[in-house]
């Protein structure tokens, strides 16, 4: 689940001279209608386009990941 006000790690894929590549930025979710995301207060993301790859939650990643561990202990 997408949530505004949260920080997340933005991929999209971008066209180069190569062919279709990977592009990552660090965003904040500012507002959320359907498949649209606005992120940073001014850049709106349509979830739904084949160019969108993921959002990823950091600080939830990297807790999921020390309970994992610890879990291993």
């Amino acid at each position: 689940m997408i949530e505004v006000g949260k920080k997340y790690t933005l991929v999209m894929l971008e066209l180069t001279d190569a062919g279709y590549c990977k592009g990552s930025t660090g965003v904040t979710v500012t507002g959320r209608d359907g498949n649209l995301i606005e992120v940073n207060g001014c850049e709106v993301i349509n979830t739904a386009s084949p160019l969108f790859h993921s959002l990823t939650d950091d600080e939830g990643q990297k807790a999921y990941f020390e309970k994992l561990e610890a879990s291993l202990f």
